[in-house]
């Protein structure tokens, strides 16, 4: 039992990165495979080892050590060729497979060990878990022993040796992280990495966490798999068939149809209701492309009736 006195002269912990980690804290980063998981970690690292500020967050700056499962130190120069990033002088440690199928964490604990004390290193980064020996027999879909056997084993490094853990998860088909919910309850807070599903090249990182308010960043990645942050204004995500129909009614200026009528005209890929669906859902997209459309109701079906107007854009 401690006084309110006591409690509030214990010193807070650092930020590692402004609103999304703190020191000291045990993290996840998930995604669905060949979203750039592994890309983006590299990214991070450079932020953090650079002192450069992360997707327009501000971080404290800190050796990184990058434990990879599932590339060797080639590829991973490769990568960072690729990227285009130029780390600063012993700031970035890297800890490969070493030809083999899995790491094991307990036999690297004495190299753990020396890039916190000697390198006064602060940030551990393992890519990926599924491929870690922690030391202990464990099953992934249990919560028991992910919240009680697997992470708590993270967390003792993350206290022992003063460090801030990231690891790279995958996503399941439902879109939750792979395994247990105990995922999600465990760990000081998650980044989820989400695709759109029409441009590969749009993604939504969203950061729950304990620490800090949830926030939602809209990102592009560029050929070279580097994420920038881009507006939610600048990237809306229109579907394919609105921009079919957006172009045939700035074509015509002035239209009457109904869904399955458009759908024949323009050999949309959709069916009747997915378009009756997707219309009502998107008036206020169709609006800032300059398409108004009057929904009236017949006898026997949903008529629409579009006008278009040259949109002008209000910062321009």
């Amino acid at each position: 039992m401690r006084v309110i006195e006591d409690i509030m002269n214990i010193e807070k912990k650092d930020n590692i990165i402004d609103d999304i980690m703190k020191s000291k804290g045990l993290y996840c980063l998930v995604s669905n495979a060949k979203v750039g998981k592994s890309m983006f970690a590299l990214q991070l690292s450079y932020a953090i080892a650079s002192g450069k500020q992360f997707l327009g967050h501000n971080v404290k700056s800190s050796p990184v050590l990058y434990i990879s499962t599932e590339s060797d130190f080639g590829q991973i120069r490769d990568r960072i060729d690729f990227l285009g990033l130029e780390f600063p002088k012993d700031t970035f440690f890297i800890i490969d497979r070493n030809g083999k199928g899995e790491v094991n964490l307990n036999e690297l604990e004495v190299d753990i060990m020396e890039f916190a004390k000697y390198k006064d290193g602060k940030v551990l980064i393992i890519d990926m878990l599924k491929d870690v020996n922690v030391g202990i027999d464990y099953d992934i879909n249990n919560y028991q022993d992910v919240g009680q056997k697997l992470l708590p084993k993270l967390r003792s490094i993350c206290e022992k040796y003063d460090l801030t853990i990231l690891f790279t998860h995958h996503l399941n088909k439902r879109g939750t992280v792979l395994g247990s919910t105990a995922f999600d309850a465990v760990v000081d807070g998650k980044l989820t990495l989400i695709e759109s599903k029409n441009d590969k090249s749009i993604i939504r990182l969203n950061v729950i966490n304990r620490d800090f308010p949830e926030i939602d960043i809209n990102l592009k990645k560029t050929k070279n798999q580097i994420f920038n942050v881009t507006s939610k204004e600048e990237d809306d995500e229109i579907n394919f068939n609105l921009i079919q129909i957006i172009k045939y009614v700035s074509s015509v200026s002035d239209c009457e149809f109904t869904c399955n009528e458009i759908i024949n005209k323009l050999n949309l890929i959709i069916t009747p209701r997915q378009l009756g669906r997707l219309l009502h859902s998107s008036i206020d997209i169709l609006n800032k492309e300059g398409v108004d459309i009057l929904i009236k109701k017949t006898g026997t079906a949903r008529l629409y009736i579009a006008h278009y107007e040259e949109p002008i854009d209000e910062n321009e």
